[in-house]
């Protein structure tokens, strides 16, 4: 044999033998291949009647110690308080639907927990095709994913990526971002919270393709800051609150989205700096306000003490409940008061209200402008 067949023999054996020890490695700890570990080689049942949070938190660490994937094959996982560990990915096939149950569930087993799944600390965590069911009516507030900086932000981009998922049914948020600095979610479904469907103190998001959907609190909401957030192509509809709140905050582009029938604004800016809302429909809002700041006034959208806000190429239009029930809303067509530098202008309103385009309330600094609207009410006889 000549030297370079031997260095080329040495070096294959020695990677096979790499190869045997990481797959022994990898069996013993009940993983799929090296990286990827399924929660029922560590014990996880799936079958709605076992308690897997010990099976499924194993096959957590595991996936955290080589930066690996978990994997969740169909099935109910009875389970609460999962902590994820950084540079990990939860993965299932997406199955879920509108209605009905499928797919890998994550379904919350105790009223004494804070969340089904924890990812504080978790940088860089993806969670992928799951389907998270709470209990709306549950004694405390528990949410379904939550990232908990409850003191102060992270030293580093958080990077939280949730993609093809559904989170419905908790009593707190599907999803609390407290503190968070860098989010993706995308392709994912909130639905029937008692809280928002997703609640966000921080900065730095996209936000894209999800729909928001019957929650108790608004759709997406923000109750201290939130900025530089991209909120494009949402469906936000039928929120007890409002369907996107932003209570002050900067740098938001919120593009094409279809804010529809929710029981406040479509859309509540306030205190919101240096952003544009572009190319939305707001349809049917304002259909239970009164227990909002407009009260009985109801409205397509609220716009309030904003600062270089840019509201333009929108359209804005009432109705009533599917199926013709309930009352005809909005009232009011844009409610405006306390703004500067701000302009309203090339918005659509075809009988886009019952009494009148705009609702102002004064008190508006420097350069607030109103200009080239079109607006009709809707005939009521």
């Amino acid at each position: 044999m000549n030297k370079r067949k031997f260095i080329a023999a040495a070096a294959m054996l020695g990677a096979g033998g790499l190869v045997c020890a990481r797959e022994k490695m990898s069996y013993e700890a009940g993983a799929t291949t090296g990286s990827v570990f399924n929660v029922k080689d560590f014990g996880a049942k799936g079958d709605g009647k076992t308690s897997d949070t010990e099976a499924i938190q194993k096959a957590l660490d595991a996936a955290g110690a080589v930066s690996g994937t978990v994997y969740f094959p169909s099935g109910v996982y009875l389970c609460h308080d999962l902590k994820a560990s950084a540079h990990t990915t939860l993965l299932a096939e997406p199955q879920w639907a509108y209605r009905g149950d499928g797919g890998a569930i994550l379904s919350l087993d105790s009223e004494a927990a804070s969340c089904v799944l924890d990812i504080t600390g978790a940088f860089g965590v993806h969670i992928r095709g799951l389907f998270f069911r709470g209990i709306r009516n549950a004694s405390k507030t528990i949410h379904g994913i939550f990232l908990n900086n409850d003191k102060e932000y992270s030293k580093q981009e958080d990077t939280i990526v949730i993609d093809d998922c559904k989170v419905q049914s908790f009593s707190g948020h599907g999803l609390m971002l407290l503190r968070c600095w860098l989010f993706i979610i995308r392709h994912s479904y909130f639905a029937s919270n008692k809280g928002c469907g997703v609640q966000l103190t921080g900065w730095d998001g996209f936000v894209t393709d999800n729909q928001f959907s019957g929650n108790g609190s608004h759709g997406f909401g923000t109750e201290t800051s939130g900025s530089t957030v991209m909120f494009t192509a949402n469906r936000v509809e039928w929120n007890g609150g409002y369907g996107l709140y932003l209570s002050g905050g900067d740098a938001w582009n919120v593009t094409g989205n279809c804010f529809d029938r929710n029981s406040g604004a479509g859309l509540c800016a306030w205190r919101i700096a240096d952003s544009a809302v572009t190319g939305n429909v707001f349809r049917r809002c304002g259909a239970n306000s009164k227990h909002l700041a407009e009260g009985e006034n109801s409205c397509a959208v609220r716009i309030e003490n904003c600062k270089g806000l840019t509201f333009t190429g929108n359209s804005c239009q009432t109705g009533k409940n599917d199926g013709g029930g309930g009352e005809l809303t909005p009232k009011m067509g844009i409610r405006v008061k306390g703004n500067e530098y701000t302009i309203i202008s090339a918005n659509a309103m075809y009988q886009g209200f019952t009494e009148k385009a705009f609702d102002d309330l004064g008190e508006h600094g420097k350069d607030f402008l109103i200009v080239n609207n079109v607006a009709s009410a809707v005939p009521l006889a």
